[in-house]
C-alpha cells in the first residue's frame, strides 16, 4: 500500500509538471517608447497566443519556459525572441524603412501600390522632408531626380519640374498643387509654396509630366502636398523643434497631435534668416490646425486651416563684375535706378487658406470625396521701380466619385475655382508708397470636368484611360487719371486625355504612357511686373510620351525606378526682364524636351539587432536634352538653342547611417551642370557642387520623452554660385549669389502623454 501512494503521489506531480501553465506579460513599443497596438504574438511558427491591446501590453499563458516567440506588425520588422525562463518588459520593434519604397500614392485617384501607377511618381515621406534639416524643403526636393527647387534668397522660392523653370521668375507657377485633396493653386495658376513650413506637412507627392486629364491645367506635374499626425499610435503627444545657424538662422516649431478615432494636429512655426547677401532679411510665421472626424464608420471629415505671414527683402540680381567684386552685395543703384537697398524692395505676403473635405464610403464599390476652400491673401511689394499692393480673394471645390469593381475602377469628378484680384501700382519712395499711379482688377475663373477608366485586363495588365474638359477665363479692368480699360482674355476650351498600359512582373512592372498638356499663363505672366494686361498671351500644349519601369531587384535591399520621357511643348511661355526689374512674358514657338530619370536605392543593413541598425545608400540621376524649336525674336533666330534655365545633367547621392546606441548620420552629394541664362545661350551659370552632412543623436531622457539633438553643414565646392538664377535678365543681371558654407545646430523633443482612451 505504501509503494502504491508513492507512485500515485509521484504520477501526481509529473502530470501537473507537464501540464503547468507559465505566465508572460510585457509592453511592446516602436523607437519613440510609443506603444504599439495589433502586434501578432507567435510561439514556434505556429502557435497563436495573442495580439497587444491600445497600450502595447500582452499577456499569455503557456506550457514551457524554453521557446521562440515572433513579434510582427505591418511597417515594423518581424522580431525573433528566444525566451529562457522570462521575456523583456519592454521589446522594442524597429520601422521597417524598406516601406517608403513602395509608399502608397494617391495620383490619378489610385489610392495604391506605387508599381501599380503608370506614371512618374515620387514620394518624400516626413523622414525625407526634415533628413538635411527642419527649416527647409530645398534640399529634399532637389534630391527628386527631374525636379528643381530654387531659393534665390532666404525665402524666395521657384519650382520647376522636367526643366519647365523659364516661366518661374519667382513662385510656383505651371505646376498644379494640392493640399489634403483641396486646390492649393490658385484660380490664377499661381502658388505661394514658401508659405509653407517642413512642420506642416507629413508628406509630398510629386507626379512628373502632365497631368491634365485628371488635374486641369499644367504642363510640369502635380505636387499633392498631405498633412496629419506623426503620431503613429492612438495618444497625444507634443513635438517641439528648435534650430539657429548661420547667417541669423533661426527656426521653431511647436506642436501638439492627437491620434484615436479623431485626429488632430495644431502648430506654430516661426523661421527667420539674416542671408548670406545685404539685404536678404527673412521672417515666416505660420499657424496651422488639421483635423480628421469619423462622423461613422463611412463617413469622415477632414480640416485645413492655415495662417501664414511672410516677409523677405529681395536684393536683386548682379551682375557678373558685380558678383566678383562683392557677391555679398545687394543690387546697386544703376543709371536712373536706386539700389535695392535704398529702394526697401521686399515681398509682405499674408495669407488665411480653409479647406473642409468630406469623405463617403457608399458601399463597398463606391465612394464619394468633396472638398472645398476659400483663401485671402494680403500681398505688398516695393520693388526698384514701383510698389504694387494688392488684395487676391479665391474660393473652389474638387469632388471625385470612385466605382471599384475589382476588374474595374471608374472614376469621375470635377473642379471648379473663382478668384478676384485687386491691385494698386503706386511710387516707391524709400520703402514707402508714393503717388497712385493706376489700380487694377482683375476675375479669374477655370473648371474642369474628369473621368477615368482603370481596367485589370489579366496576366498583370493594367490599361488606364482619362480625360478632361477644361475651360479658362480673365476679366481686367484698369483705372487711372488718364485710362479706363475694360478687356477680357478667354482661351479655347481644352480636353486633354491621358492612356496608359502598365504590366506587372512579379514585384515589378513596366509602363507605358501618352498624355496632352495644357496649361494657361497664370495670372503673374498676364499681368506681369511691367503693369500691362497682355491679352494676347496663349495658353501653352504640350504631348507628352513616357515609358518607365519599378524594379525590385533584391526583396526589401534593392529597388530602381527608371523613366524615359519626350515633351512637345508649343507656345512655350518664356520670361524676360527689363532694366527696370519688371518681368513680361512672351510665347517663344515650340521646345522639344527628352529627359531620363534614374533613382536606385539599396538597403543592405536593416535590422533589430546589432551595432550598425540601418545603412542606405540612394543615388538619382537627371537628364534633360531640351532644345528650343521655330523660336524667333525679331533678326534672332534661336532654334537649336538650349532651353532657358535648364541644367543637361543633375546627379545626387545619399548615405544614411544610424546605430543601436542612437548615433545616426545623414550625408548628400549634388552635382547640378551649367545651366543656361539667357535664350541666345550666351550666359551660363557655372556647374557646382554642394555636400550636405548632418550627424545626431537620439536618446531618450526618460520613458515618454524622445530627443533628437543635430548638427548638419552644408558646403558648395565652387564659389561664388547661385541657388537660383534669373533669366533673360537685362543689363546682365542674372546671378544671386548663395552662401559657400553654413552651419546649423538643432533639437527635437517629443513628449508622449497620457495614453488616449478612445477605441476605434
Amino acid at each position: 500500500m505504501k509503494k502504491f501512494l508513492v507512485s500515485l503521489l509521484v504520477t501526481l506531480a509529473a502530470s501537473t509538471a507537464i501540464h503547468a501553465q507559465y505566465l508572460f506579460k510585457g509592453k511592446i513599443v516602436n523607437a519613440s517608447q510609443q506603444p504599439i497596438a495589433g502586434v501578432n504574438l507567435l510561439i514556434n511558427k505556429n502557435v497563436a497566443v495573442g495580439v497587444t491591446d491600445i497600450e502595447g501590453r500582452y499577456s499569455f499563458q503557456f506550457s514551457e519556459k524554453q521557446f521562440q516567440i515572433q513579434l510582427s506588425h505591418v511597417g515594423y520588422l518581424t522580431r525573433i525572441i528566444t525566451v529562457d525562463s522570462i521575456l523583456p518588459a519592454t521589446i522594442t520593434l524597429q520601422q521597417d524603412i524598406g516601406l517608403e519604397e513602395e509608399a502608397i500614392v494617391k495620383a490619378f485617384e489610385r489610392n495604391g501600390n506605387n508599381r501599380t501607377v503608370a506614371a512618374a511618381v515620387t514620394v518624400l515621406t516626413k523622414n525625407n522632408l526634415e533628413r538635411l534639416g527642419t527649416s527647409s524643403l530645398v534640399a529634399a526636393v532637389n534630391a527628386v531626380p527631374g525636379v528643381k527647387m530654387d531659393e534665390r534668397s532666404p525665402g524666395s522660392y521657384r519650382l520647376s519640374i522636367r526643366g519647365n523653370l523659364l516661366r518661374s521668375t519667382f513662385g510656383v507657377r505651371n505646376v498644379k498643387v494640392y493640399w489634403n485633396g483641396i486646390p492649393f493653386t490658385d484660380a490664377s495658376g499661381n502658388t505661394y509654396l514658401n508659405q509653407v513650413a517642413p512642420g506642416n506637412l507629413s508628406q509630398m507627392e510629386i507626379i512628373k509630366g502632365p497631368s491634365g486629364s485628371m488635374y486641369g491645367s499644367g504642363t510640369g506635374g502635380v505636387v499633392l502636398l498631405s498633412s496629419g499626425s506623426n503620431n503613429s499610435v492612438p495618444g497625444k503627444a507634443v513635438e517641439v523643434q528648435v534650430t539657429g545657424g548661420s547667417y541669423g538662422l533661426l527656426s521653431g516649431h511647436a506642436a501638439y497631435q492627437q491620434s484615436g478615432v479623431h485626429t488632430t494636429n495644431v502648430s506654430l512655426s516661426h523661421l527667420q534668416a539674416d542671408g548670406y547677401r545685404q539685404h536678404a532679411r527673412m521672417r515666416r510665421d505660420v499657424a496651422h490646425y488639421n483635423g480628421n472626424y469619423k462622423l461613422t464608420s463611412k463617413h469622415s471629415l477632414g480640416t485645413n486651416i492655415f495662417l501664414s505671414d511672410l516677409f523677405y527683402q529681395t536684393p536683386g540680381g548682379l551682375n557678373a563684375a558685380e558678383m566678383a567684386a562683392n557677391p555679398k552685395q545687394s543690387r546697386p543703384a544703376a543709371g536712373a535706378f536706386k539700389s535695392a537697398q535704398t529702394q526697401q524692395a521686399a515681398i509682405y505676403l499674408k495669407t488665411f487658406y480653409a479647406g473642409l473635405s468630406s469623405s463617403l464610403q457608399v458601399n463597398e464599390q463606391w465612394k464619394l470625396t468633396t472638398g472645398v476652400y476659400g483663401s485671402y491673401t494680403d500681398f505688398k511689394n516695393p520693388t526698384i521701380r514701383n510698389y504694387e499692393k494688392k488684395y487676391e480673394k479665391g474660393f473652389g471645390g474638387r469632388t471625385v466619385l470612385q466605382y471599384n469593381s475589382g476588374s474595374f475602377t471608374g472614376t469621375f469628378g470635377g473642379e471648379m475655382q473663382q478668384g478676384f484680384f485687386y491691385t494698386g501700382v503706386y511710387g516707391n519712395k524709400s520703402g514707402q508708397r508714393d503717388t497712385l499711379q493706376f489700380n487694377a482688377q482683375i476675375e479669374t475663373r477655370q473648371s474642369n470636368i474628369f473621368a477615368q477608366a482603370s481596367f485589370n485586363l489579366g496576366y498583370g495588365l493594367l490599361a488606364e484611360a482619362g480625360v478632361s474638359y477644361n475651360d479658362f477665363s480673365y476679366d481686367y479692368s484698369k483705372q487711372s487719371p488718364t485710362i479706363n480699360i475694360n478687356e477680357q482674355s478667354s482661351f479655347t476650351a481644352q480636353v486633354v486625355p491621358r492612356f496608359s498600359l502598365l504590366k506587372k512582373a512579379g514585384a515589378s512592372s513596366i509602363y507605358v504612357a501618352i498624355s496632352k498638356g495644357y496649361s494657361v499663363p497664370s495670372i503673374d505672366e498676364v499681368f506681369a511686373g511691367n503693369d500691362v494686361f497682355n491679352k494676347s498671351l496663349k495658353a501653352e500644349t504640350a504631348l507628352n510620351y513616357e515609358a518607365g519601369t519599378k524594379a525590385v531587384i533584391l526583396k526589401n535591399k534593392l529597388w530602381l525606378d527608371a523613366a524615359f520621357y519626350v515633351l512637345q511643348l508649343q507656345n512655350t511661355i518664356v520670361s524676360r526682364r527689363d532694366s527696370g526689374g519688371g518681368d513680361f512674358y512672351t510665347n517663344a514657338g515650340n521646345t522639344s524636351q527628352k529627359g531620363a530619370e534614374l533613382s536606385v536605392n539599396y538597403l543592405p543593413v536593416n535590422r533589430v539587432e546589432g551595432f550598425i541598425r540601418t545603412f542606405k545608400l540612394s543615388s538619382h540621376y537627371t537628364y534633360i536634352n531640351a532644345k528650343f524649336k521655330n523660336y524667333q525674336q525679331g533678326a534672332i533666330q534661336f532654334g537649336g538653342n538650349k532651353l532657358t534655365g535648364t541644367p543637361p545633367n543633375v546627379f545626387v547621392l545619399q548615405v544614411d547611417l544610424q546605430s543601436a546606441p542612437g548615433l545616426y548620420c545623414n550625408l548628400s552629394y549634388n552635382f547640378t551642370d551649367h545651366i543656361p541664362l539667357n535664350n541666345a545661350n550666351r550666359v551660363y551659370a557655372s556647374s557646382y557642387q554642394l555636400s550636405f552632412v548632418k550627424l545626431g543623436y537620439k536618446t531618450f531622457l526618460r520613458p515618454g520623452i524622445e530627443t533628437n539633438f543635430f548638427l548638419a553643414a552644408e558646403k558648395s565646392f565652387n564659389n561664388p554660385y547661385s541657388l537660383g538664377n534669373d533669366l533673360n535678365a537685362a543689363a546682365g543681371r542674372f546671378f544671386n549669389p548663395a552662401a559657400p558654407q553654413s552651419f546649423s545646430l538643432g533639437v527635437v523633443c517629443r513628449f508622449r502623454l497620457k495614453p488616449s482612451t478612445l477605441h476605434p
